[in-house]
């Protein structure tokens, strides 16, 4: 008979077993650790003005109805020019320049991608929005499952970002000092 030694305690256990029986560890070998790399990435922030206090007062599916069309497009315009998005939460979106993958232009193909989604905000009239950019290095972790909830960056870089969408005037774009001086040349 095959059986399934507890490294915790060493009980042998049956083939197939998730627990130990004997002291409750788990049996199933913990999925190996993501590899992670130090990178220069760029982040973009976007957070939809006033929408938490204007959501106080919508029925929840009508607050789904309004984002649902915003984060479609929202994560088709950060695709369109190379970006990841890392997250939707409530009304604000985090993207990723340069992670995983890497671009030569990625803080100007941020910005490209912060004007177009003020471009099409401005258009939209149902809300506004605040945008920021911010270049700088970050822990990324790569194959991190996004779609589970796994955050892919980590660092000052994500933090600067957020504080500068938070300074954004409404329905602009604020960029931080890297991002600026990498993207001088090719945006005005």
């Amino acid at each position: 008979m095959r059986v399934s030694i507890c490294p915790s305690c060493g009980h042998a256990n049956p083939v197939g077993a998730k627990f130990c029986s004997e002291c409750g560890a788990a049996l199933v070998a913990a999925e190996p650790l993501a590899h992670e790399e130090r990178k220069v990435v760029t982040v973009l922030f976007a957070d939809l003005v006033g929408f938490t206090s204007r959501a106080e007062q919508m029925d929840p599916e009508d607050v789904r109805a309004l984002l649902s069309p915003y984060y479609t497009r929202l994560r088709s315009e950060l695709e369109r020019f190379g970006g990841t998005v890392e997250k939707f939460i409530g009304d604000a979106a985090m993207a990723l320049f340069g992670a995983p993958i890497t671009h030569e232009d990625d803080p100007e193909r941020a910005v490209r991608a912060a004007l177009a989604i003020r471009d099409w905000i401005r258009e939209e009239e149902r809300v506004q929005v605040r945008l920021a950019v911010h270049t700088g290095e970050a822990l990324i972790t790569l194959g991190a499952r996004l779609a589970d909830g796994e955050g892919m960056a980590a660092g000052d870089v994500v933090n600067t970002a957020a504080r500068l969408q938070a300074a954004a005037p409404v329905n602009g774009v604020l960029v931080g000092e890297r991002t600026f001086r990498a993207t001088r040349r090719a945006i005005e």
